[in-house]
């Protein structure tokens, strides 16, 4: 398995690490295109990681951000990943940073997913997260779509998916689009996700949907954790 684990005993530590690493690969992409897309994860544990990025000196007016997933509420509310995102990431330097949010209210998924035809075929650099049951982005264990999600004919890369309350509504991207990253790079917290990770490690399985992101071939692939 291809596949580089980075643990760290501070979570500030791998804040600048992962900062670090993740504004490398834009700025490979950058060079080698012109242009850089990366896709990031909402929740909490990203935000000191989002901080560090947005002092990154690179062209940020070159880069595109989208997000994972997101939960089906405007960005004034608590819950929105986008909300996150434009507080914690596109700030200082990375203000430039052209963002494309999942959601927008009154669209119809089909809009959506025209909308995004913009972003390029292959992202530069995929950051995921992890939850306790080991789902990532909005495809869980339990839900209704995690076939769709997860499948490789899916044909549009933005679902319809029921996730955890408080928000059930949500869009994810699949796992296909996900998947067509150069780099992609798991950052996870905590005792409990560590034991989730070894399980996952082991063979891909349906019950961990996130194992079926580590066990992908054919692109550069990291664990970024900490206690």
């Amino acid at each position: 398995m291809n596949l580089k684990l980075h643990t760290f005993t501070r979570t500030d530590a791998l804040d600048q690490a992962l900062s670090a690493c993740v504004a490398a690969k834009l700025r490979d992409g950058i060079a080698a295109h012109g242009k850089a897309a990366l896709v990031v994860s909402g929740g909490r544990t990203p935000a000191g990681f989002f901080r560090a990025l947005g002092h990154a000196d690179l062209d940020w007016a070159r880069v595109t951000i989208t997000l994972a997933d997101e939960r089906c509420v405007s960005e004034d509310s608590p819950h929105s990943n986008a909300r996150s995102v434009r507080t914690h990431l596109l700030q200082g330097r990375a203000a430039a940073a052209n963002f494309l949010p999942l959601y927008l209210p009154a669209e119809h998924i089909d809009a959506a997913n025209a909308r995004l035809a913009i972003l390029p075929e292959r992202f530069d650099v995929v950051v995921l997260g992890m939850g306790d049951d080991g789902h990532t982005a909005s495809i869980f264990p339990d839900s209704p779509q995690r076939e769709a999600a997860l499948c490789d004919a899916s044909n549009h890369p933005l679902l319809f998916a029921e996730g955890k309350a408080p928000v059930t509504a949500r869009l994810t991207l699949t796992a296909p689009r996900l998947l067509a990253t150069r780099s992609l790079i798991l950052h996870v917290t905590g005792e409990h996700k560590w034991q989730v990770l070894g399980q996952a490690l082991t063979a891909p399985t349906p019950a961990l949907p996130i194992s079926h992101f580590l066990h992908a071939e054919g692109l550069e692939k990291h664990v970024f954790w900490t206690r």
